[in-house]
């Protein structure tokens, strides 16, 4: 029987993309992975690098990765420093031969920001530092960083290094209930010497006092950072949308943060667009338990209401987040969007942080193609505080899941997710690399998500969010590298995968609990099999105003064969609640 399942799911769902995209499950036998970001290679490999934390039994272990781009492993290191604790990567870039590391580590009780220069052939360390924000008792985290080229000192000359993002304050990690919570960018040169640091927060104060910079986009003039910003509506605290644009040397030049939903709202990435001289940012709603993009102009901050909105699914299922914005593969007049769906039910288990991808027109905000969620079986590990879902969305921290990879020869996107070990081997979290073309398919398995578009519509604007320049005091670490070998393995199945030289066949809703629909082809026959091969249903009468009734059919997964009136056959996956 298992051989012939295997035979008939490779004859259903064979692939005819190109070879060049593969899944890779990256495995370390000595705990468990977590916050997994990663970094383009630009030395003309085309490698990657991923950047993530192993959460030990003792302390948390930072790991670098770099990997060619058909997934062979090039180097693997892990890094500490002796003298001090609990060092954490959160962001990483790169720069030709170069790589920047940012995060956190404990001096003397105390977190500090921190960065490091690596060489990228090796992973060698080059020079590490860590940052005292304003005075030395309060605790900071880097949480993105970027390369800048511009002028931070004024002197009309180019200053090349870096501009590191996070928040510091009266708290180690991230609570909103500290007494005091501040944003900050802090920059350097390429020797990760300080040129300048400014404090972003709002005058409010009260439960869920929250303010912190999550990421910043380099425009023409500036930054436009990213993140969250105190608001009080109808007498309430809540977390509203930052949106703060700052000059190359640190100053204040205005602010538009708002507040849209009922708790907690929050903007983790932009895109500048120089043609129209627009940002984009991607926003997440608490109300919605959805994302959406907010623009703005770059010369004032206004919204663009025309172009700015939010999704729903459209079976009303919820926590869809968005983590980051890329350009598109198939358009320069499209942005994807990359995230984590919460929650999702296989029929079995309840998954966590399967990737999410969706695509849309910059000019209408209409959604391009089809939107995908790529399966992966994964439950989040034991609470510490950078769990992405102690909350019902992230409260903090957005790293940057995905990137493209412009310079191949066919250029794609890679992203990072998680997937649960063999539970043989302890069941570690382990991390899953993607790669996916312009017709925005993974290697292995994957379902159709439908969304809604709605307006942004009316916001509350947040009056009392400021920024100025502080003092920032830099100190010399002593961070080690050390080689380890990780487990690398291609991801199993190949299920759900269409063909993709064929029409792009919808299925919906999906999971599914009485009748599913077929997105608007004329089918001519459909074929429904279980898990073992059995046929269970088939059909050549389907109405598209009626859908299939699946209703008899037990909870699990079932493979759906779809034959068009052009006698094209596509094979998808169906999850029946």
């Amino acid at each position: 029987m298992k051989s012939k399942l295997l035979f008939l799911l490779c004859l259903l769902f064979s692939m005819t993309a190109s070879s060049q995209l593969f899944q890779k499950n990256i495995e370390f036998a000595q705990g468990h992975f977590a916050n997994a970001n990663l970094a383009q290679v630009n030395d003309g490999t085309n490698d990657v690098i991923i950047a993530s934390n192993l959460l030990s039994a003792a302390a948390p272990i930072p790991i670098l990765k770099r990997l060619q781009d058909d997934g062979t492993v090039v180097w693997s290191k892990t890094y500490d420093d002796t003298t001090l604790a609990n060092a954490r990567f959160f962001d990483i870039v790169n720069y030709f031969d170069l790589i920047f590391v940012v995060g956190s580590i404990d001096v003397s009780g105390v977190k500090k920001v921190f960065a490091a220069q690596i060489e990228a052939q090796t992973g060698d360390i080059l020079d590490d530092k860590y940052y005292e924000i304003l005075n030395a008792s309060f605790n900071s985290t880097g949480f993105n960083v970027i390369i800048s080229n511009t002028d931070a000192t004024g002197d009309t000359n180019p200053n090349l290094g870096l501009l590191i993002t996070g928040f510091f304050g009266n708290c180690p990690n991230a609570d909103p209930s500290c007494s005091l919570n501040l944003g900050f960018a802090l920059r350097t040169d390429l020797s990760l010497n300080e040129l300048w640091t400014t404090e972003v927060g709002s005058s409010v104060s009260g439960n869920l006092n929250y303010d912190f910079v999550n990421g910043a986009v380099e425009t023409s003039d500036g930054f436009v950072l990213t993140g969250s910003a105190t608001g009080e509506l109808n007498g309430n605290i809540q977390a509203g949308v930052l949106i703060h644009k700052i000059d190359f040397e640190g100053n204040f030049v205005w602010d538009n943060s708002y507040i849209f939903g009922n708790s907690r709202d929050v903007s983790v990435d932009g895109y500048y667009d120089s043609t129209s001289d627009e940002v984009f940012l991607l926003t997440n709603f608490s109300a919605w338990h959805h994302f959406g993009v907010t623009v703005v102009d770059n010369a004032n901050g206004t919204i663009n209401a025309a172009k700015s909105w939010y999704v729903n699914e459209v079976s009303n299922n919820l926590d869809f987040y968005g983590f980051s914005l890329v350009e598109s593969l198939s358009s320069p007049n499209n942005l994807i969007i990359y995230g984590y769906r919460r929650d999702y039910f296989d029929g079995t288990d309840n998954n966590q942080s399967n990737i999410i991808i969706y695509e849309f027109d910059k000019a209408t905000g209409n959604e391009v193609g089809t939107s995908y969620q790529y399966l992966a079986p994964f439950q989040e590990t034991q609470p510490e505080p950078y769990n992405l879902w102690t909350s019902q969305l992230p409260l903090i921290y957005y790293p940057d899941m995905a990137i493209i990879d412009s310079d191949a020869t066919t250029p794609i996107h890679f992203a990072v997710g998680y997937r649960n070990g063999d539970a043989a081997n302890g069941g570690l979290a382990n991390i899953e690399l993607v790669n996916v073309d312009a017709q925005k398919m993974n290697a292995c398995s994957n379902i159709i998500i439908d969304y809604t578009r709605n307006a942004l519509g009316t916001v509350d604007f947040i009056t009392n969010v400021s920024s100025a320049l502080v003092t920032t005091t830099d100190n010399t670490m002593a961070l080690n590298d050390t080689a380890i070998t990780l487990n690398i393995e291609s991801c199993s199945t190949q299920l759900s995968v269409i063909d993709q030289n064929k029409s792009d066949i919808k299925l919906y809703p999906n999971p599914a609990s009485d009748y599913v629909f077929i997105s608007d082809v004329n089918v001519k026959n459909i074929r429904i099999l279980d898990i073992t091969g059995k046929q269970v249903i088939e059909t050549t009468s389907y109405q598209k105003n009626k859908g299939l009734y699946i209703g008899n059919l037990k909870s699990g997964i079932y493979f759906i064969s779809v034959k068009t009136e052009r006698e094209s056959v596509e094979n998808l996956k169906l999850v029946k609640k």
